[in-house]
């Protein structure tokens, strides 16, 4: 058994381009092509030692023209032969270091080739005039508008932190374009209206494709698990110090290796799909929970991990009832995060002191410890019927304490909306797992965000929201940027009265 669940983490992939002026008669042509030169070096190694995979154009496209080996490009022909080799190398986001004035115009072809998001980069420096460049490349970008990543552009005067976070933000766009959402059943569960959603449109500027596929295929691979692999996931939770507490009516062990087969179907038919799978949802109600008879909660606690009894593998973002709008979320968390699985879940408690995020049978088990031990992340682990269905038993366990990003994309009136703000997970006590009826067997993840309850049970957009440990607020807000999504914070009175406002008056 491994020792730690490491999250591999995954890169965004850059594309960088410095510019300089064209060949002319300036006195100071030398001076200004060494420092950029050395501003070119310094800020690529920056961005390589923060995990970016960087696209360096002065290194890879062939400038014959170029005889002095000049390290901005200056001229159009070589900033499209710039373009080809972002395009080859499947950038994600451009960069443009704009360390001195050089034509606004460059800043604008690179953009409307491209088509990505851009940044435009300068840094104090009183020696030469990157404020001119930035600004009158950002002006010449909305003025000439070519596509909305221009419209959307961000210019960042030396704040390299900010750097990495619109990096982080605005390279998922990319990867979910490039990706498909796997929907086991569908949706509209239990006809939760927000559930609906119109995958035309989300397929027209956020997502590659959204597959539906019938719980019967699931089921059909469950049926096709060897009984080898099942026991060895279920010795691989003993050895771990699961907990299983059996009831001989809905979970009993017969039940369990039906629950596995499930995951490891599930697991074998995301395989056979292709890489490019990058979330799942599994509708329970009423199809798997009381017609087939055996709840899938295995799905939403093993498959956004990491790790399981046959190695290590990426996790796949997992939520139930076919909420397609959550499943974006979780995608874009984790992704911020560098791969860590986000937090799905009910909110199943408002109180003045917090609300439970406490989803219907499992979240990911990443959440049931704070430490990096598989072994001590499955001794976490309580198995035990779930109240809801014919049969099969909850993942349950008690969330970690930490600070969490919380967002959730919904929609009104055919428009999509982002809310996000800060929290801070709180201890289970006693006393609070005490007050718990309803899914008691559940994981439970107490959030604590200082709003007022009226408030905040008045403004979400739907019962499920999703966590992930950290700060990503601003990541958050430069993907939204990128996709014209409007965004409201949730974490203050104020946020959530400018929401209000907005939401009614549609």
């Amino acid at each position: 058994m491994a020792d730690t669940n490491e999250i591999k983490t995954i890169k965004p992939k850059v594309g960088f381009i410095s510019l300089t002026e064209p060949p002319r008669a300036l006195s100071f042509a030398d001076e200004l092509n060494k420092y950029i030169l050395i501003k070119h070096k310094e800020f690529k190694d920056f961005l390589i030692k923060n995990d970016i995979d960087v696209v360096d154009a002065s290194e890879l496209a062939q400038r014959p023209d170029n005889p002095k080996s000049i390290i901005g490009f200056y001229s159009s022909t070589d900033i499209q032969k710039a373009i080809d080799v972002f395009n080859i190398n499947h950038i994600e986001a451009i960069i443009i270091g704009c360390w001195h004035w050089t034509d606004p115009m460059f800043v604008v072809e690179i953009a409307r080739s491209a088509n990505k998001p851009i940044l435009l980069y300068g840094e104090e420096d009183p020696a030469w005039a990157a404020p001119c460049l930035i600004t009158a490349g950002g002006a010449s970008l909305w003025d000439n508008s070519p596509n909305r990543f221009a419209q959307a552009h961000e210019r960042i005067y030396g704040n390299k932190e900010s750097v990495i976070q619109w990096i982080r933000g605005v390279t998922v766009l990319e990867k979910l374009r490039r990706g498909k959402l796997l929907l086991w059943g569908g949706s509209y569960a239990l006809r939760m209206e927000f559930l609906q959603d119109d995958y035309p449109y989300l397929k027209s500027f956020l997502i590659g494709d959204i597959l539906l596929e019938d719980q019967y295929t699931l089921i059909k691979y469950a049926e096709q698990v060897s009984s080898s692999r099942i026991e060895s996931f279920v010795n691989w939770l003993r050895n771990g110090g699961t907990k299983f507490n059996f009831d001989n009516l809905k979970f009993t062990p017969e039940v369990l290796n039906k629950q596995v087969a499930l995951y490891l179907g599930a697991k074998d038919r995301i395989k056979e799909l292709g890489s490019d799978i990058i979330g799942v949802s599994v509708k329970c109600f009423n199809d798997m929970s009381d017609v087939y008879g055996i709840v899938p909660c295995f799905l939403p606690a093993f498959l956004p991990y990491m790790y399981d009894s046959e190695g290590e593998r990426n996790q796949i973002p997992t939520v139930c009832e076919g909420d397609t709008k959550a499943l974006i979320s979780s995608i874009l968390l984790s992704y911020f995060a560098g791969g860590i699985p986000a937090l799905f879940g009910d909110v199943t408690t408002i109180n003045k002191d917090y609300y439970l995020i406490s989803n219907c049978g499992a979240s990911s088990i990443y959440y049931s410890c704070k430490s990096c031990k598989v072994n001590e992340v499955l001794s976490n682990l309580t198995i035990e019927a779930n109240s809801e269905g014919v049969s099969g038993a909850a993942v349950g366990y008690d969330g970690f304490e930490a600070d969490m990003t919380v967002i959730r994309l919904l929609r009104s009136k055919g428009k999509y909306f982002m809310h996000y703000g800060l929290g801070t997970s709180i201890p289970m006590t006693d006393q609070r797992k005490d007050a718990i009826y309803f899914g008691r067997t559940n994981p439970h993840t107490a959030i604590k965000m200082n709003v007022d309850k009226d408030l905040f049970i008045n403004a979400l957009g739907a019962n499920h929201l999703i966590a992930i440990p950290g700060n990503y607020l601003k990541e958050t807000e430069y993907f939204c940027r990128q996709v014209g999504i409007e965004l409201y914070r949730i974490d203050s009175d104020e946020g959530i009265k400018s929401w209000l406002s907005r939401v009614y008056y549609l």
